[in-house]
This record gives structure tokens, C-alpha cells and sequence, in this order.
């Protein structure tokens, strides 16, 4: 009997399915420890191996399989090298036994608000009673550990999530704190979990959950390519829709036979579909998925193909991902053989040709990055006297499992050859080490390796006459020989005696194809050809490159390239893989902007707006998709993912991305220190003035966000709240006006005596050093006033003028009502009053964005009348209320007034008293206060208008003098008597 000897690592280092196990410890004082729910069985729930499983595992293959097993940890009990010697049969089978229940640790996260699963999330975090219960019930059924974690996005929570400017004004605000349920077990096991945990945080939130049994073959099928009708299901009925993996039960031990009891009408079978949302939708969801399952599952066709079996079982293994993508995109379902069967045989589902040979064609494509290699040694003479010369047993198994542990290959020993199974880059390195050792210098031997390709490339890498495989083996002295192998690969074996097939190996690869597809739409496929192909020839011939552009009818027959929408694809040399990119460029420029360049663009949307996206806001997205030219594709629900794909030109998706956040809510928090007098200010008419304001002036709504242990663990006994906080919604696109409300509630709530945490007060609460107080005429809801404007007669009559008659009041309204809105913002008093300089030389000095009127003295003066009182009005010439304009469009409307009638004058030149007033300045008595552009005041950066991008305000109190402290002050300057005269007649015109 021969001895067959396999020596390989598992997990494979290629696969990155660990995270570092830190990511799982707690952080002290944040959530309790007693959050970690106890596997049911009692090995370590860390993402490390236990030995101790590993060593039971190996000793019940040798029990069942007769063979002998010895393992090796590695990295620290990441992985394990597993060397199996025995009949090849029976090696086969232990290997495939431990390939399938080793008790490899997968991870999965769920992130989650903390306010959903755990009380007090800020003080003292702990699992609320209901939450353990059923995450302990989950853990029990699926024989997962669950775990409640920090994120690692808690930590930088001040952080602005996609969509939000880090300018806008949200800062000072808390973004919602969210925690993690990691999920650890067998990759079986956490899917299974993954899924019941989010039907459970559904159910916390309010929604109805059931579920449906459907053939799990069917399911891919009626989901639709890329689960385009699943989406729209999900869309008509405003519901979750969750499916198990396509995979399950391939990875992970059986735990039918020890199973814990279930609810009623649940099997753990890999028929169950969970839907969950409104009551009705739900039912018409579970309807819909039962219509469309009845009438695909009459129209279902398969197919076989064979693929080699340890391809078979490195896919599953290392490439479930891609697995499942192939499946998703093409709406079939691929049935593979136990792992470790030897088997070759997998069976296609689908209800479309088309569909099912484009997943082939992709299985395919995958199975030929997996090389083969075979090492033969070979006596140095036959002599049939003697017996043929044999290597030590012992020395062998040493030698293996060095070379499996330091290349990642799968070696294999097996009548004086060696065979290597692994990627290109492990096998080569594998032969490597084997032709370096001293005990195969005393055999001949010849290697060989073996390559997969597509029967579609066997003439491209071939060439006329096979003119590329003879020059190679010319070259190199190595033998190059074609075999068919199924329907769609071929197999390419090149052997040689020495590393002279190494170097032959590399030519091969080097002429093996590259290719690139994309998307171009159809109506530019002639434009771009050209007559007799003469313009696609000459860009082919530039770059070496060979491009195939199909129309709708090839299109629809193969399925799309290596993307679902691509219709053209370049092929080339894989030496000369670099021009590709330069090919598709240069096809692309002939393409329109708004039709070119395809591409994926990525958006985090948090995962419990998807349900209403797709539901209420469906129409938007439409008209998104619409305007566009893009597609919006949500995760798959199962995922737990926050990304959402737009698929489109790239001039347009980050369009349609900026359009979706707009329907997007965002939400913020601002804690705020505990006091007694909060409840009952919230309570009061006045903060639902403010609640009000903030609503109908910037879009925010603000609401208190108090927290009792009473509400917390549903007692009805009254206690005060221990947690006090002010919550804020805003759609994205009105971000910008956060930093408004929320400085709104804070003076508000210090008017009020409520303090607030200095941390959340970035910005000043010194209206009097604000924008707002430097500008009182500029009416911004962004740029907050000191005082309320328009809210009462009074209040607008500033210039002291009080006993106005019923008749004058009428008047002035009406007047009012025909200039502006506001204009009563332009004759606020300020806190200081208007001084006439002594000098009457003025210095006209220009500046890049305003004008300024200074003095070369810093004299007094005798302080200013009252404006309009007893001043002699005259009228000044209408051109030179021309030449004053600094605005065009202002010019042209004043050349439109000059032939009016002097009344109607009046209210367009009540607008433009700029100019004028630009020449009264001022010397108060008291001192005016500071400039925004030279405040050293704790207002910050974010004081200043939320754009990025627009230009600072000048100075309004001109350029500052320095005294002999060193200090800088205000000059006084020149208070022209024209300016104050054109004023004064201005305003008695007005009546006042």
C-alpha cells in the first residue's frame, strides 16, 4: 500500500479573517463585564485556536479515519499546520474533516446605539434585562459568543459621519455613542447569529418580525441579479428582508444531533427567511417572496461542470466572499460537495441560460489563480537488482512541514513525488526550497507545473502557428503541452529537468492575458470604432492592445464581463498590462462626460435608515437615480453594512451621493450639566417658543432627552433624571444651521441660569463680539442678532423719536412694507453715538474690499444732533448718487429712478445710504467694542460664517492706531457735513 503524506496550514495566511483580539477587551468603567455571554461550550471564546479543541478534534479523525495526525501551532495560535500520513483515502477524509469542524474563530460586529441595548449608557452601562435574555436565548441556539464591546468609532465620536463638513456646525454637538455586538464562533455560526441579532434589534426598535421557508436552492434566483427584485420588494413594502448565507453548512461542526431546543415552528435549516417592518408589509413581503418563488421554481434549470477538488475546497475555505458575489450577480446558486470528498462535481442553479454560464465562466476565472506543481525524483540509474532508492520517513515529515509553514503551499508526498497545490507565488517558492536540499541532489528529477486557463484564451496566448509557445521553449529547453480538461478551462503543463522551467514558467506568465472591461453606452460603439474600424484599429495598434466592444444582442447572450453592466473589454500580454488604462482613456475621451467612466462610489448611511430610504423615500431615490443617470444598491441586509454603492458616470455619483444625504436625518446630542430647574424650564411656554423658532427659522428641531433609572427599569416611582441632555435633528443638508440652534438653547438656557459644560461652548456667549453686533443690518438666520428684531413697534424706533401720531404710524408702515422687509435693522442705535471731528481734511484711503474715510489726527468733537432733527434738508444732484454705487445692477436701478417722481424716489435711495453713512464715523464716550477680524476673545474659529470659503469681513472701525501704551485703538475720524445732511434728508422724507 502506498503512504500518502499531506502537510498544510490552516486558516491560510492569505485569508484575513482575524482581527487583533484587543479589539475585543473591554474599556474599564464603560460597559460592564458581566455583558459577555458564555458560549455553551466551555472552549475560550478568543479569536486564538484552543489547543485543546485542536487536540480532540485530531485525535477523533485518527479514531474514524485510521490514519496518523500531527499538528503545529502557529502565530501564536492563529493557525495550525496539520500533517496527515495513511492510505490515500482515508487521509483524504481526515483532511477533509478537519478542514470543515476545525474550530476556527470567525468575528463579526454589529455596531449598535447604546441607548437600544443598555441602561444608562453614559453613567453606568449595563444590558438591559430584555437584551440578555434574548442574546443569551441566540447564543444558545446558533452556539456563538456574543459579546458587548466599545467601538473604536466611540472614541472619535466628534468626528464628522459622511456628509457633514467639518465646518458646519456641529461641532460642540455629541454624535449618537454606539457600542458593538461581536460575534465569535464558526463562520456557520456567526452568520446564523448575525441574522437572529438583527431581527432581535428590528424588534427592540418597534418593528414586526416573522419568517418564511423557502428552498434555500431558490433563493439567489428570486433575489434577482445584484437582488434587484428583492430590492424592490424591500421597497414596496417598507421591510427588512433577511436571507442565510449561500454557504451555510459547508463550514463549521453539525450540531443537529446535540441540538438546544428551538421556539415553536423555527428549524435551524437553511430555509428560513426573516422579514421584518410594519405588520402589513410584512405579510405582503412574506406573499410576494412565496409568488415569485412559486413561479421561479418551475422555470429552474442546471447545470454540471467539474473543477479539481482542492480547488473546490480552497475556494470555499479562502473564497466564500467571492463566492457569494458570483451568486448575487448573477441570481443562481452553486452546490458544491462536502469539503475534503474529493469530489469535482459542483451543479449551477438558475432560471437563465445566460445566468448560469456567466457563473461557470466566473467559478472558472477563479479556480485558475490556484496552481498545481509536481516535483518527480527519478534514480540515477535503473538497476532491477537493487531496490529503488527511498527517502527517510522521518526526515520527510520534517521537511514538509517546513516547507507548507514557510511557503503556505499544501505539500504532498506520494510515490518519490512531491506535489505543491497553493497560489502562484507559493508554489513557486515551494519547488524553490525542495531543489535547494542536499538529499534531492542525489536523484535526477523533473518538475512540472500546471496552469488553468480559459478555452476563449488558448489561441490568444498560443499565437499564429503557436509561435509563442515555441519561442518559449525554444528559450528555455522546457516541454509546453495543451490538455482539455472541461468545457470551458484547458490545462497548460510545462516541465523541465532544472530551474530553467522556473524561467519558462515566468515567460508563460508573462504572455498569459490581462484584461480590463468597462462600460460604454451603445450609442458611441460606432462613433468610436469608426468606418472599417479604422479609429478603434489605429488606438489598438498605439497600444498593443485588443479591444472587443459588444452590442445589445452579444451583451445580452454573455452576461456582462467581469462587471454585470460591462460591455467592452481589452485584452493584452500581461507584460503589457500597463497600457490598459491608457487604452480605456483614450476610448473614454470620445465619450460624453456625463456617460463615461462607470464606477462605484461608496456611502456610510447608518443601517436603520435604509428601511425608510428604500420605503417613504423611494420616489426620491427614483428621481435621484433619474437625473443622474445612477443606480442606488443597498447592502444586503444580512450584511449589517452601512454602505451604500451608487453606481453610475463618474461626473455624477458624487451628485447623486450630496442628493441622498440630503434625505438623510442627522442627529446630535448636547449634554448638559444635571440641575433641578431643567424639567421645569422645558415645561414652560418660553422653551417652547425657542422649540418653535429654531423649527420654522432653521429646520432643527430640538428636543430634552431626560433619563431616569425609574424609565430605565420601568419602575413608575418618580426620581429624578441622572442623565440630561438635549437632542438635535436636522436633515444633512441643513448641518450648517446646528451651530446656530445649539447657541440658541445655550443662551437660552443661560438666561435662564441653567449652566452649561464648557466643552460644549466652543464658541463664545459674547454677542457683543460677534458678526452679529458688527452687522445688526444684515438679516441671518446663520449670523444671529443681539436682539430680536421685529418683534414690536418699539423696539424699531431707535432714533429718538417716540410720539409718533396714529396717522404718522400707518404711514410708516406702509411705506415700510414697500422698501424691505428689515430695514428697521438699518437704523438700530448702537451702544455708541456719532462725534464730529475738529479736522476737515479728509484721507481718502482704498482698501480690497470696502472703503475707509480716516483722519491723520486722533482729535475729539462736539458730539453729533439727533439725525433729522432741525438739520436744513437739501437734495443733492441725482448723478452723484450714481457715481456712489458700488454695484452695477444698484446703478442701473438708480438711472431708473431719476425720471420718477421724487416720492417714489425716496424709498430706492432709502436702500443706499451706504455711502453716507460710511462717512460718519465715530468716537464714543464709551468704548465701541472689538472688531471680529482682531477679537482675542474665546470665540474660536468656528465663530466666523460656517463657509469655508468665504472672504472675512474688513474691519469696520477702519485701521487701528497704537498709542504710547502700545495699545491699539480706534481713530477718530472726519464726520462729513454733506453725508450727514443727505441722512437727515433722507429720513425726514421718510417721517420720522
Amino acid at each position: 500500500m502506498d503512504v500518502y503524506t499531506t502537510s498544510f496550514t490552516y486558516p491560510r495566511r492569505s485569508r484575513h479573517s482575524h482581527s487583533p483580539a484587543s479589539s475585543l477587551d473591554l474599556q474599564s468603567g464603560d460597559v460592564n463585564p458581566q455583558s459577555h455571554l458564555q458560549h455553551p461550550n466551555p472552549q475560550d471564546p478568543s479569536l486564538t485556536v484552543d489547543n485543546e479543541a485542536i487536540q480532540k478534534l485530531t485525535m477523533m479523525a485518527m479514531s474514524l479515519h485510521g490514519c496518523h495526525i500531527s499538528y503545529y501551532m502557529l502565530d501564536s495560535g492563529r493557525g495550525w499546520n496539520f500533517h496527515i500520513t495513511g492510505a490515500y483515502q482515508q487521509v483524504m477524509l481526515a483532511r477533509g474533516m478537519i478542514l470543515k469542524e476545525c474550530p476556527v474563530q470567525h468575528r463579526a460586529a454589529i455596531k449598535v446605539a447604546r441607548s437600544e441595548i443598555l441602561d444608562f449608557p453614559a453613567s453606568k452601562p449595563a444590558l438591559k434585562s430584555e437584551v440578555r435574555r434574548r442574546l443569551d436565548e441566540i447564543a444558545s441556539q446558533t452556539f456563538a459568543h456574543i459579546a458587548v464591546v466599545n467601538s473604536p468609532l466611540s472614541l472619535s465620536s466628534r468626528t464628522p459621519p459622511d456628509g457633514i463638513s467639518s465646518s458646519a456646525g456641529w461641532s460642540g454637538l455629541e454624535t449618537e455613542r454606539v457600542c458593538e455586538l461581536v460575534v465569535t464562533g464558526s463562520e456557520d455560526a456567526v452568520d446564523q447569529a448575525r441574522v437572529r441579532l438583527l431581527v432581535m434589534l428590528d424588534e427592540l426598535s418597534g418593528l414586526h418580525a416573522e419568517y418564511c421557508e423557502i428552498d434555500h436552492k431558490l433563493h439567489a434566483i428570486i433575489c434577482g441579479r445584484k437582488r434587484t427584485v428583492l430590492q424592490s420588494i424591500q421597497e414596496e413594502t417598507a421591510t427588512n428582508i433577511y436571507l442565510p448565507s449561500p454557504l451555510q453548512g459547508m463550514l463549521g461542526p453539525d450540531h443537529t444531533a446535540s441540538s438546544a431546543p428551538l421556539p415553536a415552528g423555527v428549524s435551524r435549516n437553511t430555509n428560513l427567511i426573516y422579514i421584518t417592518g410594519e405588520f402589513f408589509g410584512v405579510q405582503r413581503a412574506r406573499d410576494m417572496l412565496y409568488s415569485v418563488s412559486v413561479s421561479k421554481s418551475t422555470s429552474v434549470i442546471s447545470r454540471d461542470t467539474a473543477i479539481l477538488p482542492r480547488k473546490l475546497d480552497w475556494m470555499i475555505t479562502d473564497k466564500a466572499d467571492d463566492l457569494k458575489t458570483i451568486m448575487t450577480d448573477n441570481a443562481t446558486f452553486i452546490q458544491f460537495p462536502a469539503l475534503g470528498s474529493s469530489t469535482s462535481l459542483i451543479t449551477v442553479y438558475g432560471d437563465q441560460r445566460v445566468n448560469i454560464q456567466r457563473t461557470i465562466r466566473s467559478i472558472m476565472q477563479l479556480a485558475c489563480q490556484y496552481y498545481v506543481g509536481s516535483f518527480w525524483l527519478l534514480p540515477v540509474q535503473f538497476n532491477a537488482l537493487l531496490p529503488p532508492a527511498s527517502l527517510n520517513a522521518s526526515s520527510l515529515t520534517t521537511l514538509l512541514k517546513q516547507i507548507s509553514i514557510s511557503t503556505g503551499a499544501e505539500v504532498v508526498f506520494k510515490s518519490m513525488c512531491f506535489e505543491m497545490h497553493g497560489l502562484e507565488h507559493e508554489v513557486r517558492a515551494a519547488v524553490t526550497m525542495i531543489m535547494d536540499l542536499d538529499i534531492i541532489k542525489t536523484f535526477h528529477h523533473e518538475i512540472r507545473f500546471q496552469i488553468e486557463l480559459a478555452n476563449e484564451h488558448r489561441e490568444f496566448i498560443s499565437g499564429k502557428k503557436n509561435g509563442k509557445i515555441n519561442k518559449i521553449m525554444q528559450t528555455t529547453n522546457v516541454k509546453i503541452k495543451f490538455e482539455t480538461f472541461n468545457d470551458h478551462n484547458f490545462l497548460i503543463d510545462i516541465a523541465g529537468p532544472d530551474s530553467s522551467v522556473l524561467q519558462g514558467l515566468t515567460l508563460l506568465q508573462e504572455e498569459l492575458p490581462a484584461e480590463i472591461s468597462f462600460h460604454v453606452p451603445e450609442a458611441y460603439h460606432k462613433r468610436i470604432i469608426g468606418v472599417g474600424g479604422r479609429s478603434i484599429q489605429k488606438i489598438m495598434k498605439k497600444y498593443g492592445v485588443y479591444v472587443k466592444f459588444s452590442n445589445a444582442e452579444e451583451f445580452a447572450a454573455l452576461g456582462g464581463y467581469n462587471d454585470n453592466e460591462d460591455n467592452v473589454v481589452a485584452r493584452t500580454p500581461a507584460k503589457n498590462a500597463i497600457n490598459l488604462d491608457n487604452l480605456k482613456q483614450s476610448v473614454m475621451e470620445l465619450v460624453n462626460p456625463k456617460d463615461k467612466d462607470y464606477v462605484n462610489e461608496t456611502v456610510s448611511i447608518p443601517r436603520r435608515y435604509h428601511r425608510t430610504l428604500l420605503g417613504e423615500k423611494s420616489i426620491f431615490i427614483r428621481d435621484i437615480e433619474t437625473k443622474t443617470n445612477s443606480r442606488v444598491r443597498f447592502p444586503d441586509k444580512e450584511s449589517a453594512s452601512d454602505v451604500v454603492t451608487i453606481f453610475g458616470p463618474e461626473s455624477q455619483v458624487q451628485i447623486a451621493a450630496a442628493m441622498l444625504l440630503d434625505h438623510v436625518p442627522f442627529e446630535a446630542d448636547m449634554a448638559v450639566p444635571p440641575s433641578v430647574d431643567l424639567t421645569r424650564l422645558c415645561a414652560s411656554p418660553e422653551f417652547a417658543g425657542l422649540v418653535d423658532r429654531v423649527k420654522r427659522e432653521l429646520q432643527v428641531s430640538v428636543s430634552p432627552n431626560f433619563k431616569t433609572a425609574a424609565s430605565a427599569n420601568g419602575s413608575a416611582a418618580a426620581e429624578p433624571p441622572s442623565e440630561y441632555s438635549f437632542k438635535f435633528r436636522c436633515q444633512r443638508s441643513n448641518s450648517d444651521f446646528l451651530i446656530t440652534a445649539r447657541e440658541m438653547l445655550e443662551q437660552f438656557l443661560l438666561n435662564h441660569a441653567v449652566h452649561v459644560y464648557p466643552s460644549s461652548t466652543a464658541h463664545s456667549h459674547k454677542r457683543g463680539d460677534s458678526f452679529a453686533e458688527a452687522f445688526p443690518h444684515f438679516d441671518s438666520k446663520v449670523l444671529s442678532a443681539t436682539k430680536t428684531r421685529g418683534h414690536g413697534f418699539a423696539e424699531s424706533v431707535d432714533m429718538g423719536r417716540v410720539d409718533l401720531s396714529r396717522s404718522e404710524v400707518v404711514e410708516r408702515r406702509l411705506r415700510m412694507a414697500n422698501s424691505s422687509p428689515d430695514v428697521k435693522a438699518l437704523f438700530n442705535s448702537p451702544a455708541y453715538i456719532y462725534n464730529l471731528d475738529d479736522d476737515d481734511h479728509e484721507h481718502y484711503i482704498p482698501g480690497p474690499a470696502m472703503d475707509y474715510w480716516g483722519t491723520p489726527s486722533g482729535n475729539g468733537g462736539a458730539p453729533l444732533p439727533p439725525i433729522g432733527s432741525g438739520i436744513p434738508h437739501r437734495t443733492r444732484h441725482s448723478e452723484d448718487a450714481i457715481k456712489r454705487g458700488s454695484d452695477s445692477l444698484l446703478e442701473a436701478k438708480l438711472k431708473e429712478q431719476i425720471t420718477k417722481p421724487r416720492t417714489l424716489q425716496n424709498r430706492a435711495q432709502s436702500l443706499d445710504l451706504t455711502y453716507s453713512l460710511s462717512r460718519i464715523t465715530e468716537s464714543s464716550r464709551f468704548a465701541p467694542p472689538e472688531s471680529p477680524t482682531t477679537s482675542t476673545g474665546d470665540t474660536g474659529g468656528n465663530s466666523s460664517p460656517t463657509s469655508a470659503t468665504g472672504p472675512s469681513f474688513p474691519s469696520v472701525y477702519g485701521p487701528p492706531t497704537t498709542s504710547r501704551s502700545g495699545v491699539a485703538q480706534r481713530p477718530n475720524r472726519v464726520l462729513d457735513e454733506e453725508a450727514v445732511e443727505e441722512v437727515s434728508r433722507v429720513i425726514s422724507n421718510l417721517g420720522l
